[in-house]
């Protein structure tokens, strides 16, 4: 059995569409909440498999609706034998009549909708309960999101307030000001990453289900995919950069000096060449490496020749994705959670009793050790299918591997 299309019954859906109209007309308040002096309608938002149920009707809705309308005549017939329905199949799928796609439009799995009610033209802040706007966030930023829900339900716009903290790694601070009032606020290594993160942090108090149905895709499309399909020399590569708001190859440069070498042990050094009518040449030198590129000016030479400096000291990554898996933002990202891990094993300490283990550093053992088992068997099970590692198992060359469990000192 399949779902039926709710607008094939035209009665049905009409009727329904006059109950939902009453329900919101009785119970006022459920669209709006207020947030200091502002009326904000309540937005819902909708996934793809919630929709389809809400315009679907099961078979037993469907025949309980018919049976208020027609009468029916059962009648007891009797099935055919095991034999006959697997020839019966079996015919269906050669001849092509059988078929189990959707013949119907449909929007896609990972679809999520967000849908609220629309202001009055006289803009009295009361909700017009015959309007209903509706926007799929797929592909749109936080910024665009933020914009867009209040042009449409407050018909306003925000205003940003940035600042310039003393932090070396989030350096500026941004906050969403609506009619006045301070809402989220947001940290970021730029001014464009900090007004992302404070358009979501206010997303998340105007529109508390996108955390729980929209933030965990989002997270999940942060991962670099993209740049995996472009090389490290590629010349485009600081203009992306700076569009998805990732560290600049030079910057990145630096982080890996740092993290492998330590601050003042290597130095970099690079010098232009001015040509006439010729590129210019850029030349530089990290230890024992040198690159030396063509470039308009010294910053667009600084930046390829860190391109080229970065996978001299990589020779086994060819893309860019996985250079910013290492020492882009998400790699600082990771730092700072395994920092606060440690903060917090550290802390466990001071839970132990006297002459009585610590439960708390056991279950965080435990807990730890089972991720490293779930590891183990993902490595193994896609050796066995010939599946290629993960991209994100692409680590640097100057850290430690996790031996697999063929060579750990507890099968000797």
């Amino acid at each position: 059995s399949h779902l039926a299309p709710l607008s094939a019954i035209s009665c049905l859906q009409y009727q329904k569409g006059l109950e939902n109209k009453e329900i919101i007309k009785n119970e006022p308040d459920f669209q709006v909440s207020k947030l200091g002096d502002m009326i904000i309608p309540n937005a819902k938002v909708e996934t793809a498999q919630e929709n389809i149920i809400k315009e679907s009707l099961t078979h037993a809705e469907l025949r309980e609706y018919c049976q208020s309308l027609f009468k029916f005549k059962i009648k007891n017939v009797e099935s055919p034998c095991e034999k006959l329905k697997e020839e019966c199949i079996k015919t269906e799928i050669s001849s092509g009549t059988l078929n189990n796609t959707k013949e119907r439009p449909s929007l896609p799995d990972s679809t999520k909708l967000i849908s609220f009610p629309v202001q009055t033209e006289d803009h009295d802040k009361r909700c017009n309960r015959r309007r209903e706007w509706i926007m799929n966030p797929n592909g749109k930023s936080y910024v665009s999101i933020l914009h867009e829900y209040l042009q449409q339900a407050l018909k306003t716009q925000p205003w940003y307030e940035f600042k310039e903290l003393e932090n070396t790694e989030t350096p500026y601070s941004a906050t969403v000001v609506l009619n006045d009032v301070q809402y989220g606020v947001g940290v970021g290594n730029s001014k464009k990453q900090a007004k992302l993160n404070a358009a979501q942090a206010t997303l998340d108090i105007l529109i508390p289900e996108m955390k729980t149905k929209i933030d965990s895709d989002i997270k999940n499309q942060r991962d670099p995919v993209i740049f995996d399909q472009i090389k490290v020399t590629d010349p485009r590569i600081t203009e992306f950069c700076a569009k998805t708001t990732e560290p600049s190859p030079y910057a990145m440069l630096l982080v890996c000096l740092q993290r492998n070498f330590g601050e003042c042990e290597i130095g970099i050094e690079y010098k232009l060449n001015n040509r006439r009518r010729m590129l210019n040449q850029c030349t530089m030198m990290v230890g024992k490496h040198t690159a030396s590129v063509a470039c308009k000016n010294k910053r667009d030479g600084k930046q390829k020749a860190s391109q080229v400096i970065l996978g001299l000291l990589h020779p086994h990554i060819d893309n860019w994705g996985s250079l910013l898996r290492l020492y882009g933002n998400r790699s600082i990202k990771n730092a700072k959670e395994k920092k606060q891990e440690e903060q917090e094993i550290t802390q466990l300490q001071s839970k132990a009793a006297v002459n009585q283990p610590n439960f708390a550093i056991l279950n965080k053992l435990k807990e730890e050790m089972l991720k490293i088992r779930d590891q183990r068997k993902l490595k193994e099970t896609n050796e066995m299918l010939g599946l290629p590692q993960t991209m994100l198992g692409t680590t640097c060359p100057y850290t430690i591997a996790i031996p697999s469990s063929s060579t750990s000192p507890t099968n000797k």
